[in-house]
């Protein structure tokens, strides 16, 4: 006959996790220390055992979104999960009885939650929050809220949502703890959230998408417009789709983005700090620098060097001036890199390329321009300034010259902040002619 006070006693595993965890009284635990010391093979399951947990302990949290439940319940019910979930009384042993009774009851209590479907609503699929707001005038104006609710996933089916004559905010939890993306929109945008990492833009102006990695195996970040579709792994970008629905334009502020036409499987990539546009059944246009920098010699002067700093992209952004008088940056915002072609003679051969140290270029005196801090471009608008080459041309060689200028700064906008380094044109100087 079974011994129901044996069978009942918990196995060693369990009691090694038991002990693992601290749950055990102080004889259980004293007992089982003297075992474990008796017993080599115990020692090696107890590191195991907190190995284990270990590993456990070091991978991440995540946090489930609302209506994580209502979801694994739908999808449980569609699959047929819950059928034959009665669990019947196949226990032999008297101590475990009650406990089935317990575990039948909680299941028909399910079951009963679940199958009453007939003519209650399924609950929404609450997925974050939208906050409207007036719309701002000026580029960084502080703006009155005006309503805030719930945001929830829509069907193919369902119309998509209107910000109308408001911005707005959405704030969406990613699945991980303590991080989350956010997407400012201006009036008039039209979208519609039908998964928990995936927007359709009918129309409008997602003005900043700053998007943070989702749980384990969601995948990138998605929009999809009339034109294309962008995924988004990490990162903060703009995008659009032009009042008369011409185009989409795409512009990066950090991390990257993908870029495919509706009908191609084939990507192309937009780095930080570049932007492109897609046309309606056409493949992306190839990626250019949102700030475009160019050099030119000034026609009046032989040594005064006009450098340009233009916005090309499809978004305002804040650049730097070229004095920095506040000392954010360790090296010179503007440094202009110098080669030339070394003297030629025919005992020495061919000429060498030489490359002279980087030179930081100091603006002209301009009194009606400020050139410290910082200043916003709209599309099209530019920052310009000229500087004097001629202490350079006094220590070189009356030889041909290439003069290339780098911008250091940071780039600002919409899009979010990123570290980028923009190069001019390269302007040949022919120092023979002077």
């Amino acid at each position: 006959m079974l011994d129901d006070e044996k069978l009942t006693q918990p196995l060693g595993g369990v009691q090694l996790l038991s002990y693992t965890l601290g749950e055990l009284d102080s004889d259980a635990q004293q007992q089982l220390e003297k075992k474990i010391e008796a017993d080599p093979s115990l020692k090696d399951e107890l590191a195991e055992i907190r190995a284990h947990l270990k590993l456990h302990q070091e991978v991440r949290k995540v946090a489930p979104r609302r209506g994580s439940y209502e979801r694994l319940r739908a999808h449980m019910k569609k699959d047929g999960a819950f059928q034959g979930a009665i669990p019947g009384v196949h226990c032999m042993l008297r101590r475990s009885f009650m406990l089935a009774v317990l575990v039948a009851i909680a299941a028909i209590a399910i079951l009963i939650a679940v199958g009453s479907s007939g003519g209650s609503s399924a609950a929404p699929d609450v997925i974050g929050q939208i906050v409207y707001h007036n719309p701002s005038l000026v580029m960084g104006q502080r703006r009155a809220e005006v309503e805030r609710r719930e945001l929830t996933l829509k069907s193919e089916a369902d119309s998509p949502e209107n910000t109308g004559a408001y911005d707005a905010f959405i704030w969406l939890p990613t699945g991980v703890d303590n991080t989350y993306s956010t997407i400012e929109l201006g009036q008039n945008t039209e979208f519609k959230f039908t998964k928990t990492r995936r927007v359709e833009l009918t129309r409008g102006f997602l003005r900043r998408l700053d998007v943070q990695p989702g749980g384990m195996g969601e995948g990138p970040f998605v929009i999809v417009t009339p034109h294309c579709l962008v995924q988004v792994d990490q990162g903060s970008l703009s995008l659009e789709v032009t009042r008369d629905g011409v185009e989409t334009q795409i512009s990066v502020g950090d991390g990257s983005a993908r870029v495919y036409g509706l009908d191609s499987d084939r990507s192309f990539p937009v780095p930080a700090g570049y932007c492109t546009s897609v046309e309606r059944g056409k493949l992306p246009d190839p990626a250019r620098p949102v700030l475009k920098l160019t050099l030119d010699a000034v026609a009046t002067s032989k040594s005064l060097i006009q450098v340009t700093l233009a916005n090309d992209g499809y978004v305002p952004v804040k650049v730097r001036r070229a004095i920095d008088a506040d000392n954010v940056f360790r090296d010179p915002i503007y440094m202009l890199q110098i080669s030339h072609v070394s003297q030629y003679s025919p005992e020495e051969g061919v000429p060498e390329n030489v490359t002279l140290p980087p030179w930081p270029v100091t603006p002209e005196p301009d009194v009606s321009s400020d050139h410290t801090g910082e200043v916003w471009l709209d599309r099209g608008e530019y920052y310009r300034f000229t500087f004097d080459i001629s202490s350079l041309l006094v220590s070189t060689p009356p030889v041909e010259h290439w003069l290339r200028l780098e911008y250091r700064g940071d780039l600002y906008g919409p899009p979010g902040e990123a570290r980028v380094r923009i190069d001019s044109n390269n302007l040949k100087l022919d120092l023979r002619k002077r």
